[in-house]
């Protein structure tokens, strides 16, 4: 695998994936889209780890598509099929996504960022959808946004092509935390740690249920499904028990 990718194990049940092209400013080429999705649909196959922390190398998290091959007429149609395959793969991750972001991230990399399940940013982070400047529409970053943010603030962020702060991204819910930069990745193997806190069974139906409701396919009946075979499981009866004997939770991989 090409290195414009890094996987390290950060510790038991997470995965830490960084962008790896700081020279660059780690803008999204086929190659590193490539890797990414590649790397996600192999530890999605990996019953040991139940986190992947999207992270990335150097001082800024990402500056969108790579512009200097995007200029290239002839690898249009693979880059937006990358792209889409990016982001769909954090989205639909069976793993729980958690994203780090420091410096900026914009356009297709504000994209990576917001399909992740959850997004913490340093407190300088600056976030901004910049392609109408450049002629672009941001459509498959559109299908992403439109279950973090609301429609006017959609319009906002891609009409106008302003960037936005931390505060102001955390407001509107493309971050759920803002920390120092300095506390970054502490604050995400944080928030890591609470996750590998609930039954992995129980982890991987709630994710499920809350894609399904921010969903064009909603089905109330489908959540009913979801809670009462939860009610049922052995996972359940752990948790209830470990609850009553005021102990933690034994909880099976």
């Amino acid at each position: 695998m090409p290195d414009n990718v890094l996987v390290t194990p950060a510790k038991p049940g997470v995965v830490l994936v960084s962008l790896n092209r700081p020279e660059r400013r780690n803008a999204l080429s086929i190659p590193l889209l490539t890797s990414l999705t590649a790397i996600l649909s192999q530890l999605a196959d990996d019953d040991t780890t139940r986190v992947v922390i999207l992270a990335a190398a150097g001082p800024v998290f990402s500056a969108g598509l790579d512009l200097a091959e995007a200029a290239d007429g002839s690898l249009l149609e693979e880059s937006a099929r990358q792209i889409k395959a990016a982001l769909v793969a954090l989205q639909d991750h069976r793993l729980v996504t958690i994203a780090a972001v420091q410096g900026g991230a914009y356009a297709g990399g504000a994209g990576l960022m917001a399909a992740c399940d959850l997004a913490v940013g340093a407190d300088d982070v600056q976030i901004g959808f910049p392609e109408v400047r450049r002629g672009l529409v941001a459509a498959l970053v559109g299908d992403v946004l439109c279950a973090k943010v609301r429609k006017g603030e959609m319009a906002e962020l891609f009409l106008l092509g302003t960037p936005i702060d931390a505060r102001r991204a955390r407001e509107i819910g493309l971050l759920q935390r803002v920390v120092p930069a300095g506390r970054l990745l502490d604050e995400a193997l944080a928030m890591a740690d609470a996750v590998l806190a609930g039954g992995p069974e129980a982890i991987a139906r709630t994710k499920v249920s809350i894609n399904t409701a921010y969903s064009d396919a909603a089905d109330p009946l489908l959540s009913e499904s979801h809670h009462r075979q939860a009610r049922q499981s052995d996972e359940a009866a752990e948790g209830l028990a470990a609850f009553l004997a005021k102990r933690p939770p034994r909880w099976q991989p």
